[in-house]
């Protein structure tokens, strides 16, 4: 039963984070961290939402700034998995860099370990040269518009 609980925990938390990542609540995202976390978005550090942060306030913070760098166009959750206090969520995204108009495309796999209904480890793995590859983007069409970078596996 100790299992059966746990898991259940873990989808429920995991669930209630895409619920309100979705809604854009981000004190309430926040709020599913643990005080101390392990989180990982790894890519170039050119671009300023990746790397590492080690604490819900710093979450918040990628939560409130993502959106001043991207405007999302599309987030699709495909599958989630749990396994005791792992969970794995897969599926696509779409987003333009702000900036310069740049397309990202891209598949994701998130991982996260939930503990005592905290997420206390994050990692977010997506095709980080596409990500790389828009954020540097400063070529405009014909049009005017940024040109489309690479769009990796998806299109």
């Amino acid at each position: 039963m100790r299992a059966e609980s746990t898991m259940r925990s873990t989808r429920e938390t995991v669930e209630n984070f895409l619920a309100r990542l979705a809604a854009g609540d981000v004190d309430g995202v926040a709020a599913l961290f643990a005080e101390r976390v392990d989180w990982d978005v790894p890519g170039a550090v050119e671009v300023p939402w990746l790397g590492i942060r080690a604490t819900r306030a710093e979450v918040a913070d990628f939560f409130t700034t993502h959106p001043t760098y991207l405007t999302k166009e599309e987030f699709v959750v495909e599958r989630t998995l749990v396994d005791g206090p792992e969970a794995a969520v897969s599926g696509r995204f779409r987003s333009r860099v702000i900036r310069n108009g740049a397309a990202i495309e891209s598949w994701f796999v998130l991982q996260l370990t939930v503990l005592d209904g905290e997420i206390t480890r994050y990692r977010f793995y997506e095709d980080s040269l596409v990500v790389a590859r828009a954020w540097a983007t400063t070529a405009t069409g014909a049009d005017g518009n940024a040109q489309e970078p690479h769009r990796g596996t998806t299109g």
